[in-house]
């Protein structure tokens, strides 16, 4: 079986709750200067000892309340879905039918540049799978898998066809291979690996159930989900290139969701329908199998930084969606967003994290523009 591509650049949206007010900037925030002004004494001559006066106190300055978040619409007419970041977090990639620039108006990339208040720049009229540093892209074609690099050449890769993906510095490629059967936890797996440029492919490792799911960023090992023989527990694993050898990280029923924090120090997965309550929910846990943890909220997540989960609770009937952080190895949840200063509504998950984790871009489900959060360190 081939695995099916994704919606067109790279989105692995997991859906929350929807919200009903329409976006709003909040107000500035203003501090007032504090101004510390100690008087002189007047002495008087005294023939008594003179004491030893102490130095007055000196106040201390209120502290600087936190910006609150603010909102900003990127584009206009409910054109555009799909938003990613460019590596360097200072434009929102997205698709869009920019017939002025495409003949027939059909389906392309284009950018907006967010610090600047001009026009986007169309970037190619083939959607589909970005390496990280966006010079490289997979797209199927007549039954095949093409690699092209932007604005050069292109080839086929041996997927046939089958969606791949990049590692983190784009110099191999990986995909699976799937059998025709309908239950997933019982399909055979293959995992393949090859360099870039289609040399060198091989099965890295076959699975019962599950199958590839991300690159690691050291670039030697994958993330992978399934079981090595029927009698085995399904397990999210780490495996290796060189030698196909395997490293559990977790163990466990319906595994679901996983994705790997920006260093690689932390997996966040889903269990749902386990047959078991206390095993129903949101996980993390660090990618040696240590600090496992089990979330008291639940909804869509990114990975702001290694060890800060960002998260969008699923909220029925809320007014508004709304972000938290939660610290991985503490379990500590903060809210950044306040719904009554910085209502938003995601549409269908459509959103994505810049790479410093300070930006939100996502399709508003309100006008379906696309919308910025500025949010605070």
């Amino acid at each position: 079986m081939r695995r099916a591509w994704p919606l067109p650049l790279l989105a692995l949206a997991t859906a929350a709750a929807c919200a009903t007010s329409a976006p709003q900037a909040p107000a500035d925030l203003t501090v007032p200067a504090t101004a510390i002004i100690i008087a002189r004494p007047t002495l008087t001559r005294s023939s008594a000892p003179r004491p030893t006066a102490s130095p007055p106190p000196v106040p201390t300055p209120a502290p600087t309340p936190t910006p609150a978040p603010t909102l900003r619409q990127l584009t206009s007419g409910g054109c555009c879905v799909q938003p990613v970041w460019s590596p360097d977090g200072s434009q929102v990639w997205f698709i869009d039918r920019p017939s002025d620039v495409v003949p027939g108006g059909v389906w392309g990339v284009e950018a907006w540049s967010v610090g600047e208040r001009s026009e986007p720049q169309f970037i190619t009229d083939r959607p589909g799978i970005y390496s990280a540093d966006r010079s490289l892209i997979a797209y199927p074609q007549s039954g095949q898998t093409y690699i092209e690099r932007i604005g050069g050449e292109r080839w086929v890769a041996p997927s046939e066809g089958r969606a791949l993906a990049f590692s983190p510095d784009g110099t191999r490629i990986a995909w699976q291979v799937a059998s025709s059967s309908a239950n997933f936890d019982r399909r055979a797996v293959e995992v393949w690996a090859a360099n870039v440029d289609g040399s060198e492919a091989r099965v890295v490792i076959r699975l019962i159930g599950g199958g590839f799911s991300a690159w690691f960023t050291d670039g030697v090992r994958l993330l992978v989900s399934g079981r090595e023989s029927p009698d085995d527990d399904p397990f999210l694993a780490a495996v290796h290139l060189a030698d196909g050898s395997l490293t559990p990280i977790v163990r466990g029923p319906q595994l679901r969701g996983s994705r790997l924090s920006p260093a690689g120090g932390w997996l966040v997965y889903q269990v749902a329908f386990s047959g078991d309550p206390n095993a129903d929910g949101i996980w993390i846990v660090r990618t040696d199998g240590s600090g496992k943890r089990r979330l008291e909220v639940y909804g869509a997540y990114r990975w702001r930084a290694d060890g800060r989960l960002l998260m969008i609770p699923l909220e029925p009937g809320a007014a508004s969606q709304r972000l938290l952080e939660i610290d991985a190895a503490s379990g500590q949840v903060r809210a950044l967003t306040d719904p009554a200063v910085t209502p938003f509504r995601i549409a269908g998950g459509d959103w994505a994290l810049s790479p410093e984790g300070n930006r939100v871009a996502f399709v508003s489900a309100d006008d379906h523009n696309i919308w910025l959060i500025e949010l605070t360190p």
